[in-house]
């Protein structure tokens, strides 16, 4: 079976999907993909406790209920703040 590829958003070349884990402090994990002609690292998404609590919530409900429904709405927003706030501290430590 071939392995699954992506394209790089730096370099544009195709290379092997292989997601990978960053420990950030306060219990935030950053997941990536490592591009193999270039090396740049494309952030997948990031997760702490909270998240990874709700997504173990959603794992084991059952699938077309209003419930899970309910969590992956909760969990995309929780993503997205994390998210939000990752990229913005990081631009203000550049800024320095």
């Amino acid at each position: 079976m071939a392995k699954e590829k992506y394209v790089c958003n730096k370099c544009g070349k195709h290379t092997p999907f292989v997601q990978e884990v960053e420990n950030l402090p306060d219990g935030v994990e950053r997941h990536y993909a490592g591009c193999q002609s270039c090396g740049y690292q494309s952030t997948i998404f990031f997760i702490d406790s909270e998240i990874k609590s709700l997504m173990y919530q959603q794992k084991n409900t059952a699938f077309g209920t209003k419930k899970k429904e309910r969590l992956t709405k909760q969990i995309q927003r929780l993503m997205d703040d994390l998210k939000q706030k990752i990229e913005s501290k990081g631009e203000n430590d550049e800024n320095k």
